[in-house]
């Protein structure tokens, strides 16, 4: 059967993939979400261009635009108060952005979103949003998203102006815009307040208080029948009126007791790297409007709460650390000579480059740490701050295929320091790695790491340390590895270093990072492992009664289904097999099961 023939000005057939209009002018690039009038046409032949052109078939009279539909550059209102809209367009340049002025105040300027505070409008000042849909690096999938009336401005304007209505505290929604673009304008009215962290340094009484109104809010929000869905820390403001809870382009509606507890579990880790146990609690009883003091009823709330926040800790540690390997907003890409790679984005390049020419010229001490068959470690200047470059070399055909898989060892490292980091377990920081490779096999690699020192090794400690305080730290080092679902693979005294911290306390962080393993749960037989390694890596200096006490804590933090006895057997037995520096001193199963062999 013929390909029927598009109709042409007279009715002719003339073939063609793209439709004509009439008098052979072809049909302009509709303008996403403006109606199927606003079209234009443009000249067989001619360049298409963003701003439409008003043509019209000649002799033909023009069809008047549908009612809110424009062709200018500036933004379509679909909703809001004239007036505010009037302020806005005041504020844009040449039609097309918000320019920074005396009236325009920049507060934030991504990828996504660019937000604008707008002085000295009626009614007070206007906080403008804008969502760069149509300008971002996902503009497909945004313009989808628009489609089906799920772009983040319109979802965030439905929320906010339910939960105006219900007397949740938010922002108060003000006019909402698109432009020629594709990029999305949300106005709201300006909260002036501080940071939920700052506002939480107040005194114990305020800060209180604080906590219970902000649970108090979350408790309105989740009985107006929606849940947060990014509720963390950040889009939280402190107000004059108490707190106001912003960002809700993903809020949705829910009554499911499952989705609430999940959006407390995302408030409740953000604030675990600032805030109490006790604090944390008071903000999620009352968001659960449990009484206290808490029943039977209320403590399985709370404790099912809790594996929704371990879940969470867990997810976010693994999206983190997926986010360290490639360029972004903290990482920035490499380049030196033939070596790529990546830094971190508070690294200056300049001074990452005079810090590797300082690493190829070091040949003896104190600049050259270590040299070995399997790597290079030197210590140079970065700027201000001293740092270890470790160069690793690949040995071998096998070695260089399995690096191809797993990564290089200072691309495994790079990850392992900044995963143990997201977990908020100590580490020394990675501040840049780099791989040459040869037909794009990882041949050579070098990871950029902050130098510890003057903090001292574990196995190597100063005199007059108290080595019966020493242990514990290593234990919940330990354990704490273990809960995270990370295994070292190389868990031993002289990668374990120590400093004292905020009031006396010990801390640990750990370095050789390229054996760290991120694995969904630690087994027992890697866990009693990796402590037979770190006690046998310990001098007989540490006392055995520190030694003994220390297993204890470890079994109540991270349990053994087969009994505290059988793991302290297996580690002991383990440990003396090893051969290393504890040989077993003091403990008096250990000199039993060394008699055997005497």
């Amino acid at each position: 059967m013929r390909r029927p023939l598009s109709r042409g000005p007279r009715g002719g057939g003339l073939r063609g993939r793209e439709s004509r209009g009439r008098c052979g002018l072809r049909q302009g690039a509709r303008c996403l979400g403006l109606p199927r009038a606003s079209r234009a046409a443009r000249a067989r032949g001619a360049r298409s261009c963003r701003a439409p052109l008003p043509l019209r078939a000649c002799g033909r009279p023009s069809r008047p635009l549908p009612t809110g539909a424009t062709l200018s550059a500036g933004p379509r209102w679909e909703a809001g108060d004239p007036a505010v809209c009037a302020a806005v367009e005041a504020s844009f340049h040449g039609g097309r952005a918000l320019a920074a002025g005396p009236r325009a105040e920049v507060l934030r300027d991504n990828p996504r979103r660019r937000l604008v505070r707008l002085r000295g409008s009626a009614g007070g000042a206007l906080l403008v949003k804008e969502f760069r849909l149509g300008t971002g690096r996902h503009a497909l999938r945004e313009a989808l998203k628009e489609r089906i009336g799920r772009s983040p401005a319109v979802r965030e304007w439905r929320a906010l102006s339910a939960l105006r209505a219900a007397r949740v505290s938010v922002p108060e929604p003000l006019a909402l815009a698109r432009l020629e673009d594709g990029d999305r304008l949300l106005v709201l009215r300006y909260v002036d307040g501080r940071p939920l962290k700052d506002a939480l340094r107040a005194p114990s009484k305020e800060r209180r208080r604080l906590l219970s109104l902000l649970g108090t809010r979350i408790a309105e929000l989740h009985g107006a029948g929606f849940v947060h869905g990014d509720l963390h820390h950040g889009n939280v403001l402190v107000g004059e009126g108490g707190p106001v809870l912003l960002d809700l382009q993903h809020a949705r509606r829910s009554a499911e007791r499952r989705q609430r507890l999940r959006d407390l579990a995302h408030l409740d880790h953000a604030l675990s790297y600032f805030a109490s146990r006790t604090d944390r609690l008071r903000v999620l009883s009352a968001a659960l409007r449990l009484p206290r003091p808490f029943d039977a009823a209320g403590r399985r709330l709370l404790r099912k709460l809790a594996v929704f926040t371990q879940a969470r800790a867990i997810a976010h540690a693994q999206s983190r650390t997926r986010r360290c390997l490639r360029p972004g907003r903290a990482y920035a890409s490499v380049s030196y000579g033939s070596w790529r790679g990546l830094r971190a984005s508070d690294v200056g390049p300049s001074e990452l480059v005079l810090a590797l020419d300082a690493h190829a010229k070091a040949t003896a001490a104190p600049e050259l740490v270590k040299r070995d068959a399997r790597a290079v470690t030197t210590a140079v200047r970065l700027g201000e701050a001293a740092v270890i470059v470790k160069e690793h070399r690949t040995r071998g055909l096998p070695r260089a295929l399995a690096d191809l898989v797993r990564g290089s060892a200072a691309r495994r490292a790079w990850r392992g320091g900044h995963g143990l980091l997201q977990r908020g377990i100590g580490a020394a920081r990675p501040l840049a790695f780099l791989e040459r490779r040869a037909f794009g096999i990882p041949a050579a690699s070098l990871v950029v790491l902050e130098d510890l020192r003057p903090d001292w090794p574990a196995d190597s400690p100063p005199e007059g340390a108290d080595l019966a305080q020493v242990v514990p730290v290593l234990a919940r080092l330990a354990a704490r590895l273990r809960l995270q679902g990370v295994d070292h693979g190389d868990l031993k005294g002289g990668n374990v270093y120590l400093r004292e911290g905020l009031g006396g306390s010990l801390e640990a962080r750990l370095i050789d990072l390229e054996s760290v393993v991120f694995r969904r749960n630690v087994g027992e037989r890697r866990a009693i492992r990796a402590l037979a390694q770190l006690n046998a890596s310990l001098p007989d200096a540490y006392p055995a009664r520190a030694r003994c006490a220390a297993l204890e804590l470890y079994a109540r933090l991270a349990p053994f289904s087969g009994g505290r006895e059988q793991a302290r057997s297996e580690v002991i037995a383990q440990s003396l097999a090893r051969r290393h520096r504890w040989t077993g001193a003091g403990c008096a199963q250990a000199e039993r099961e060394r008699r055997p062999a005497n």
